[in-house]
């Protein structure tokens, strides 16, 4: 413990990272005001010469934002459902507390061409930007570098929105793009994460850890099952079993089965039951299918076309 009775980094380490709880976020990388935390294959490591692999000298002095903004150790989740609802959730919320809920697509051809069941979240960022009530939005976004694996982008323009478009269901440290949002000076960002990640800003805002959820005006959560380690899923069985060249694939998407689209319009079909031993490890100690802390919860499951949308907060409702 630090001097003052809180949890550091060496606690973070031996109860989440070592024990592969961490679901890879980056909040803790985020929160750190002494730039020793950085990403490795999805984990959080501890980069500070001085310091052990396992502890930090920093925390050791009293520093523990780390430990504070993680989602995954003594989450202040009363703290965030009174921020977010206004109230506690109840015990037949099993989805979590909502407004209102409505299906929804684009009606940009670009927007749905390039989106993900419908482009719904495409079509409410892009209407943002264009209409400046947005200056700009963090999100996942295709690696110029590797083909098929995402990294944390801030984007500013419908452009460079459409350029992201899309799911590829491998892992993304989406709150890292906070960074690149501060950094501009944007001060009306929307933040697109998938549950956990949802819930890491909330738990950055509800410790008081303000000066990079600030900025955040809306938060879109991806309801999600599942995502997919990118060595083992995507090089080890869609490229190297199956014989699918990641140049040739348009599109990836999960309906009770994996749909690979190819360029030729073909539907490559995995079962389910095939794939999910590629989940990441930390997917299967996730409690949160439906993105429950965002203020617009998004998804696809079971629906050709549609977005379906669960409208929780105040602000997602305005917004919408």
């Amino acid at each position: 413990m630090t001097d003052n009775g809180r949890k550091h980094w060496k606690h973070l380490y031996e109860e989440i990272v070592s024990t592969e709880i961490c679901c890879g976020c980056a909040a803790c990388v985020v929160a750190c005001p002494h730039k020793v935390l950085e990403m490795q294959d999805f984990d959080p490591v501890q980069t500070d010469a001085r310091s052990p692999f396992d502890n930090c000298i920093h925390g050791e002095e009293g520093c523990s934002l780390c430990a504070m903004a993680c989602l995954r150790l003594d989450p202040h989740i009363d703290v965030i459902e009174q921020m977010v609802f206004g109230e506690r959730r109840r015990d037949d919320q099993p989805e979590g507390p909502y407004r209102m809920k409505t299906l929804a697509r684009a009606t940009d051809a670009r927007i749905l061409e390039r989106g993900q069941d419908g482009g719904a979240v495409t079509a409410l960022l892009a209407w943002g930007l264009d209409t400046d009530r947005l200056d700009g939005a963090v999100l996942s976004a295709p690696s110029d570098k590797v083909p098929w694996l995402d990294e944390p982008k801030l984007v500013r323009s419908t452009d460079e929105l459409l350029a992201a478009a899309g799911s590829r269901y491998t892992y993304c440290s989406t709150p890292l793009g906070l960074k690149q949002a501060v950094a501009a000076r944007c001060k009306n960002v929307a933040l697109v994460g998938v549950s956990c990640e949802s819930t890491a800003v909330r738990e950055l805002t509800a410790q008081g850890i303000k000066r990079w959820t600030r900025p955040i005006k809306l938060v879109v959560g991806l309801m999600c099952c599942e995502t997919f380690d990118y060595e083992a899923f995507m090089i080890g069985k869609v490229q190297q079993e199956l014989g699918i060249p990641m140049d040739e694939i348009t599109k990836v998407n999960v309906k009770g089965r994996v749909i690979v689209t190819l360029k030729d319009g073909r539907d490559i079909e995995i079962p389910l039951r095939d794939a999910r031993p590629f989940a990441n490890e930390w997917c299967h100690e996730c409690p949160d299918f439906a993105a429950e802390h965002a203020d617009l919860s998004c998804g696809g499951l079971g629906m050709e076309g549609w977005t379906m949308i669960l409208v929780r907060s105040e602000a997602g409702q305005a917004y919408l």
